[in-house]
């Protein structure tokens, strides 16, 4: 009955200090069965059982399942560590080395994460935890950044102008930070211009796709050309060897 009470005492305790509900029954859980442990030597002790032996047995068996199940542990710590600091949580859209995605599920050994195309990737904490993490929902706004070829005889500054024509009339992107086309390089089949307007982060997507198509329709409209890779190649016959 008093283990009951610690145990409802210290998950309410992690509640008020809103920790996640995973990390309150992992830690609630863990603090009954050590109380039971302790309640258990403590009984034996005080009816004349030598426990020294007993708490070195139990010693030697939890260090060979330790060693026996380091990569679980290490996926156990991990996610006692996401769930304290926070670095993502549900529903944030996150990047990591093997994924991108919408997260669905935090538990104590791993975390599920929702693909665009449906599927569902777990992913071990420890992995995560460890290895590069973007949660891309974490800031309000986002750049969008494109890349868009203009031919070397097509005017510069009308391609310019008309791409910040775009850019002003999509209510979406946003006047600060401002936008910018700027010439990114010049590269071996047309003039790079970078355009990088910024967006709110729920619109990125949607907005990243409507300015790709309205630049493509709007530069032809207005004859400027998109040139893809070519080579030239120029062919030089040899003078004939004298006989």
């Amino acid at each position: 009955m008093a283990s009951r009470m610690v145990v409802r005492l210290i998950q309410k305790i992690m509640r008020r200090a809103k920790m996640e509900e995973t990390l309150v029954s992992f830690g609630g859980n863990l603090l009954r069965f050590g109380l039971y442990a302790f309640v258990i030597i403590a009984a034996l002790n005080r009816v004349g059982f030598q426990t020294a032996s007993i708490i070195a047995v139990l010693g030697a068996a939890g260090l060979a399942i330790a060693l026996s199940m380091q990569a679980n542990l290490a996926n156990l710590a991990a996610g006692v560590l996401i769930l304290v600091f926070r670095p993502f949580k549900l529903g944030d859209t996150i990047e990591t080395s093997r994924t991108l995605g919408s997260v669905e599920v935090i538990t104590i050994t791993n975390t599920q994460v929702r693909e665009p195309d449906g599927r569902l990737v777990i992913l071990p904490n420890n992995k995560v935890f460890t290895e590069k993490l973007v949660n891309v929902s974490a800031a309000k706004v986002r750049r969008i950044d494109l890349v868009v070829g203009i031919g070397y005889d097509d005017d510069l500054l009308k391609a310019k102008r008309v791409l910040q024509e775009i850019l002003a009339q999509d209510p979406r992107v946003l006047a600060e930070p401002a936008p910018a086309v700027q010439v990114l390089e010049l590269a071996d089949s047309s003039v790079n211009l970078a355009v990088r307007p910024w967006v709110n982060n729920a619109d990125w997507w949607a907005a990243r796709c409507d300015l790709t198509e309205r630049i493509k329709l709007r530069l032809d409209a207005e004859g400027v050309s998109m040139p893809f890779p070519q080579r030239d190649v120029h062919l030089h016959s040899a003078a004939p060897s004298p006989a």
